[in-house]
């Protein structure tokens, strides 16, 4: 637990200059004048979905690591993604300059998506399903911290000095190399036969994972097709959201880079280490269908309360609207890492979180694009109600959570009827 904790909290200082909202509002303000107003939206939206499209290579991490080192490809995935931290630092103000820093962004949260495939199963082995939820929720709390604070601190330097965030992308890698050294000797419960399970696993064919086997596990799992089903809705409003706020803070309100930083990522990441313990309580209790179905509602709240901010020119709703999208956040947070063990084996999990992780990566490709492209339609078509265009994220995570209500309701009858027989 200890080197646990110092190597995710390591790891976290990185991640604080990787987050979406960040990346965003670095981009919409340091490149705006080097391509045309829609193509550095665009780039924004690169930038903001990274966190989610990158995970469309979870199978390839996960098939890869099957019956493989955990400790080595964990820590060597963190030095990747330490190098083009500090390689995120050097490109210039100008064309090639915004190309790189996106590439860049795209080949780093790569990298951490490999982190999170494999660590998918390192947390399954050395933590039982009783207090699983909890032990996360501590290294996700002194993550977030992290997070907030390198986020916000690079928020402050965007302010003081056009170029000064370079340094602190600087220091971030190299924060994630020395958690790679720190992981290298972690320990995993059990790591042999963990290993020799995966290998052994037949019924997602061993290391072969495929859009065959993904077909396969959907059609046998019923439960788990539906919540991925559920997930790709609920999921799409909330990836769409913070790549629109970024645009519609910079271009609507006058607000400098820092309250955008502030709104966008820090606020929600403070807020999450607050909520978070109260979430692991909840999803300890109970299965993830009824974790969902309370937990939603607190995104929907968020994305109606920015929708309510935005189409009023009402600036100070913003702030607790970032409040409650930080209480969200915790709960999602939990729910991401840990939901598909509710459905799956030991031997499978890794496997399961591919899929999960490879289908948030599919939303995560193409609804941030297309909820800026969308942004982009209304400013030529409707450039007096373009700030409308928040009603399509809260739409769609409004239908999340109601499906997840009404797979809950399912979900207590079958229990309570397998009870009584």
């Amino acid at each position: 637990m200890p080197r646990e904790l110092t190597s995710w909290s390591l790891t976290a200082i990185s991640l604080g200059a990787l987050e979406g909202g960040l990346l965003g509002v670095i981009v919409k303000n340091q490149f705006d004048a080097v391509a045309s107003a829609g193509l550095v939206n665009l780039a924004v939206a690169v930038v903001a979905a990274a966190p989610s499209f990158t995970n469309l290579t979870s199978f390839l991490f996960a098939a890869h690591g099957a019956g493989r080192d955990k400790l080595a490809m964990l820590s060597g995935l963190m030095a990747v993604m330490g190098i083009c931290l500090v390689a995120m630092a050097l490109p210039g103000r100008n064309g090639f300059g915004l190309v790189a820093f996106c590439v860049l962004t795209v080949l780093a949260r790569t990298a951490w998506s490999g982190i999170l495939t494999v660590r998918a199963a390192v947390w399954r082995a050395n933590y039982q399903r009783s207090w699983r939820a909890q032990v996360t929720a501590r290294l996700v709390r002194v993550a977030s911290l992290l997070v907030a604070a390198v986020s916000a601190l690079i928020g402050f330097m965007l302010d003081w000095h056009a170029d000064a965030f370079r340094f602190a992308f600087v220091l971030s890698g190299v924060s994630s190399m020395v958690a790679a050294w720190v992981y290298r000797n972690a320990r995993v419960r059990r790591h042999r036969q963990l290993l020799a399970a995966e290998l052994a696993e037949q019924n997602l064919e061993g290391r072969r994972l495929s859009l065959a086997m993904l077909q396969r596990v959907l059609r046998n799992n019923t439960d788990f097709r539906r919540y991925m089903a559920t997930m790709m809705v609920f999921g799409s409003g909330n990836l769409m959201l913070v790549p629109l706020l970024v645009i519609l803070l910079n271009e609507h309100f006058t607000i400098s880079q820092l309250q955008q930083v502030m709104i966008t990522s820090s606020l929600p990441l403070l807020m999450l280490c607050v909520a978070i313990p109260y979430w692991a309580r909840v999803l300890d209790r109970r299965h993830i269908f009824s974790f969902r179905a309370i937990h939603s509602w607190y995104f929907f709240a968020s994305s109606a309360l920015f929708a309510v901010a935005i189409i009023s020119s009402q600036a100070l709703l913003l702030w607790p609207a970032s409040v409650l999208l930080g209480g969200a956040y915790a709960g999602g947070h939990l729910g991401w890492n840990l939901g598909h063990n509710d459905f799956s084996s030991d031997a499978n999990a890794s496997h399961y979180m591919a899929i999960h992780v490879s289908l948030t990566g599919l939303r995560g490709l193409v609804m941030p694009l297309l909820g800026v492209m969308c942004y982009q339609f209304m400013a030529e078509h409707w450039p007096d109600h373009v700030e409308w265009v928040m009603l399509l994220p809260l739409s769609l995570t409004g239908v999340g959570s109601v499906v997840f209500v009404l797979l809950h309701r399912e979900h207590s009858r079958r229990a309570v009827t397998q009870a009584d027989s």
